[in-house]
């Protein structure tokens, strides 16, 4: 599998950063980022960076893995509250299985998604971690 630097750079915003959309009409909060709201229809749409913190919601563990990424398997994957209150699903990276459970706190890290062998290209993307402090809030 090809990775393309032009593509990669193309989606800096959204592979880096967790860049929601806030209504200015509204007021509601959503993810990903686009420039119409859901709930008014309006277009005037502020783009605001979320703190990368949230809540562990749900996990799940996938032991089958779509082609290019066989060698990341298991994979687990978790549903997260964000402090902002928007849910997302996204992959989880440095945990044991055993320190997961619902309500641990979770923060964004940049991590390595792949790399491509032909070029020597690595992919980076955003995971979540558990925080080590969680319950002391």
């Amino acid at each position: 599998m090809k990775i393309s630097p032009s593509q990669s750079w193309r989606l800096k915003d959204t592979l880096y950063v967790l860049s929601l959309g806030k209504c200015k009409r509204c007021g509601n909060v959503f993810y990903p980022y686009q420039p119409l709201c859901s709930v008014c229809g309006s277009m005037d749409i502020e783009k605001i960076r979320s703190k990368g913190t949230g809540t562990l919601i749900e996990y799940t563990i996938l032991y089958q893995n779509r082609d290019g990424f066989e060698k990341q398997v298991p994979i687990t994957a978790g549903l997260i509250k964000l402090d902002e209150g928007i849910e997302l699903v996204a992959p989880l990276t440095d945990v044991e299985i055993t320190e997961l459970k619902e309500g641990v706190r979770v923060e964004a890290v940049l991590r390595k998604v792949r790399s491509d062998s032909s070029n020597g290209i690595i992919q980076y993307g955003l995971k979540f971690r558990v925080i080590n402090d969680a319950g002391n809030n």
